[in-house]
């Protein structure tokens, strides 16, 4: 897929068929947020952590309600697959920018590959991913700290083209 029809193909999917995403889905994900851009360069500041077992994701998914309190919502929407970008220090501006860059290059790599995907914040903010046990299941690496999450997976239905937004957020050009 070229990446302008990418750009306005890729959108939030918050529902996911429960099929595994393949190795070789994954393993180009993750090629496309190693080759987001890194804030001074510091490749070692950054960890991106890929879980894929349902038991784990059921303990993420039971997690987030005692955090939240609201046992109706599934926060990782049926997705078998969360991946998770931590950073050193977490803040360092640069570092959530670098960050965010990472999300948005897999965002975009999971559309290319016609994969449903979302990015997920309030696991990351609420203290899920720090909750008794949780840390230690997905084996994230000591001296680094999760700040942005991203589901993929197989959407139910399919991804559509969308209108272009350009408009939608305001911008000026200085010459």
């Amino acid at each position: 897929m070229d990446f302008t029809k990418v750009m306005h193909t890729r959108q939030t999917t918050r529902s996911f068929q429960t099929f595994k995403l393949s190795q070789g889905q994954v393993e180009m994900m993750l090629q496309a947020g190693q080759n987001a851009p890194i804030s001074r360069g510091r490749f070692e500041d950054y960890h991106i952590t890929v879980i894929k077992n349902s038991e784990i994701l059921a303990a993420i998914t039971s997690a987030a309600k005692q955090v939240t309190g609201d046992s109706d919502k599934d926060p990782l929407y049926g997705a078998p697959a969360f991946f998770v970008v931590s950073v050193k220090e977490p803040t360092n501006p640069g570092n959530i920018a670098s960050a965010a860059a990472i999300i948005e290059n897999m965002h975009l790599q999971a559309t290319a590959e016609l994969l449903g995907s979302c990015v997920v914040m309030g696991l990351i903010r609420n203290g899920t991913l720090a909750a008794e046990g949780i840390r230690e299941k997905i084996q994230i690496p000591e001296g680094f700290t999760p700040v942005a999450g991203l589901l993929a997976g197989y959407p139910h239905g399919y991804l559509h083209e969308r209108p272009r937004t350009l408009g939608k957020i305001a911008s000026n050009i200085v010459d």
